[in-house]
């Protein structure tokens, strides 16, 4: 019986040696990982799935901002005096339409001055100021278009809509403002804003960005900096969209229809007294010609020099949740809110701002 025994435990230790020796070498993170696979208090939930991983927050967001501030007219105080010349236009046609081709360098003003007798010239006012007074067109008479033009100039500006690109990476992040949307006199608007800016127009700009990990979702919160808005050009750009939107033709098209340079001038050049005519049809559609294209030069002048603005964004804060497809990134901001102001050329004024975004 011992001799049985003694031959069994032989064959067995021969039997571990072999196996010990012809099992293929381990390296340390596989004899851990075997380790734990024999253990007997494994339990699948252990198993680290994406969804449970930490969130990934790098990367570039499109993010849209809204931007509500009490900013007054669509024009900036710029343009008031142009403003008030189109009103000359409908008032005082005659006067204004000289005082324009005047400022234009029209030769043809100084010609009518200097060849009608003053019998003639002291009834030229009237009887421009009765011809352009009279007419109507499908617009609606000149005292219409004008009255409507005017309150296009002067409609207030509802919430403004930034589209910009938010690169959160660490000390590198980086936010570029690309588009501003408008609602102007019940049309909305878009503009590229790289086109339109001009010098002192910063539009991509460092930002301080932190973000704070809590499982599936993230803090974003956003340091203070801004942006050069050249607001004045898209004012213009914003205001001829209106008048194309709302009569398809733009602010000089319209004016020369709604006046009628040559109908006027045929008109005027046929008033006599006795047997002394006016004359001189066509400096006086001249007249008319230049004082329309400087009108609307000098309304868009004074617009396009508002100089650029700030949007001043002095804190964000926002947050970061997974995105649909477990990829372990956050695919969204949500519940953004801007700490902001924003000068349209009538001073830096409070804006109620929220934004959010989807990553790219």
């Amino acid at each position: 019986m011992r001799i049985e025994t003694s031959i069994a435990t032989v064959f067995l230790a021969g039997l571990i040696t072999a196996c010990v020796e012809s099992a293929p070498e381990m390296e340390p993170a596989e004899v851990e990982a075997a380790e734990v696979a024999t253990g007997a208090d494994m339990a699948p939930a252990e198993v680290i799935e994406a969804d449970a991983q930490a969130l990934g927050t790098a990367g570039t967001y499109r993010v849209q901002s809204t931007l509500v501030v009490e900013a007054g007219a669509l024009l900036p105080p710029t343009a008031d005096r142009a403003v008030q010349t189109l009103e000359g236009l409908r008032d005082h046609p005659a006067a204004t339409l000289f005082a324009l081709a005047d400022d234009a360098g029209v030769p043809a003003v100084a010609t009518i001055r200097d060849a009608l007798p003053s019998v003639l010239a002291s009834r030229l006012d009237g009887w421009i100021d009765g011809y352009v007074q009279s007419v109507t067109t499908g617009d609606g008479t000149v005292a219409q278009v004008i009255d409507a033009v005017v309150g296009v100039c002067r409609a207030p500006i509802g919430a403004i809509e930034l589209e910009s690109a938010l690169t959160v990476r660490g000390a590198a992040s980086r936010h570029r403002l690309e588009t501003v949307g408008l609602e102007v006199a019940g049309h909305a608007m878009r503009f590229d804003v790289a086109p339109l800016a001009g010098v002192g127009a910063a539009l991509d700009v460092p930002v301080a960005a932190a973000v704070t990990l809590d499982g599936d979702r993230a803090t974003l919160t956003l340091g203070d900096h801004g942006f050069g808005l050249p607001y004045g050009r898209i004012a213009w750009a914003a205001f001829d969209g209106a008048m194309r939107a709302r009569y398809g033709r733009d602010l000089r098209g319209l004016l020369g229809d709604a006046v009628g340079c040559d109908a006027l001038a045929a008109s005027v050049a046929n008033r006599c007294v006795l047997s002394v005519c006016v004359g001189h049809r066509s400096d006086l559609r001249a007249i008319c010609e230049g004082a329309l294209d400087e009108a609307v030069a000098q309304l868009r002048e004074r617009v396009e020099a508002q100089a650029v603005e700030p949007i001043a964004l002095d804190a964000g804060a926002a947050v970061l949740v997974r995105a649909a497809a477990s990829d372990g990134f956050a695919g969204a901001i949500e519940d953004g809110v801007w700490t902001a102001q924003l000068d349209l050329g009538h001073g830096a004024r409070p804006a109620a701002a929220t934004f959010a975004g989807a990553r790219e």
